[in-house]
């Protein structure tokens, strides 16, 4: 891809209110509504990128929060994982108690601790799982102990033990949490459909946009076409074909939020030869042409 000139959509980047010399930083919800996420920085209730590992820890209240042009309904407990490059907004909520913590995986490394733990996480596999883990009751008090002295270590003065101290009580957050989230699956043993549609999902990760075609994906899984589309429509209650588009027009979407790409340059990027084509198969995905949501999130500028 050609270097951007500049990001069309803002990107939140690390607030360092107390100096800090290491990648992590954590807002509560008053810091969130005040501003203070991101001084200078993007409007969080609006879309917005990041390009570092996050987590809003629900404490208390509900809502919606959004990922990739979808909401997620949360309640108290509600763990949501948002990773690497993807778009996201809070809701302006002053009921809510919350926390949000921002991170990146070269801060877990650093640690004397530390290990390839964010290659063993599923929680951040957006692709296979949805972002939001709920707690159960019993586990609630924990959860925010940790988060709760995560702050508390993140706002007082710095001394030769903060930053581990930070990478400590965070890791012990995630591997808690990932614990959660296998005996949640193990719980729930997976079939050999669900299996293959796992895999299916993973070819997509790695194919699209490009590569659309039910085809292309029943080939690639040894399967027929017919039983791709028997197999989405029983977990997903859509065709192969459907359910392939909607995941390309959220990568099509990213291009046109994050990149100064023009409609053109995109077009072929994700596999048309024809821009019109590209133009067209937009528009019958997401209900408007490609120039129109560009406007709808960044308003002025004309593109063609």
């Amino acid at each position: 891809m050609a270097k951007d000139k500049y990001d069309y959509i803002p990107e939140l980047q690390f607030q360092n209110r107390h100096q800090k010399s290491f990648e992590f930083s954590i807002a509560s919800n008053k810091e969130i509504l005040t501003g203070k996420l991101a001084s200078g920085g993007p409007n969080p209730f609006l879309p917005h990128r990041i390009h570092y590992y996050s987590i809003l820890f629900i404490i208390k209240g509900s809502g919606l929060h959004y990922i990739d042009f979808k909401s997620y309904p949360y309640r108290e407990g509600s763990l949501i994982f948002i990773s690497r490059e993807q778009v996201q907004r809070f809701e302006r909520n002053e009921a809510r108690e919350a926390y949000f913590l921002v991170f990146t995986k070269e801060f877990l490394e650093k640690s004397t601790i530390g290990s390839n733990l964010m290659q063993e996480l599923s929680l951040y596999n957006y692709h296979l799982y949805p972002p939001v883990l709920q707690l159960p009751e019993e586990l609630m008090t924990i959860f925010t102990e940790l988060v709760t002295r995560i702050k508390q270590e993140y706002d007082a003065p710095d001394d030769v033990f903060t930053e581990e101290l930070i990478q400590s009580s965070l890791k012990i957050f995630l591997i808690m949490a990932e614990r959660l989230r296998k005996r949640k699956m193990e719980s729930r043993p997976l079939t050999r459909q669900q299996m293959e549609f796992i895999r299916f999902q993973q070819l997509l990760q790695e194919h699209l946009p490009i590569e659309r075609q039910v085809q292309f994906y029943a080939d690639a899984l040894s399967i027929s076409t017919k039983k791709l589309n028997r197999m989405t429509q029983s977990i997903m209650q859509q065709t192969a074909k459907s359910y392939i588009n909607e995941h390309a027009v959220i990568e099509m979407k990213r291009l046109l939020m994050n990149t100064t790409l023009s409609i053109k340059e995109i077009a072929f990027q994700t596999g048309f030869e024809e821009p019109t084509n590209f133009v067209k198969f937009f528009k019958a995905e997401a209900g408007m042409t490609p120039i129109s949501f560009r406007k709808q999130y960044h308003g002025k500028r004309e593109d063609g």
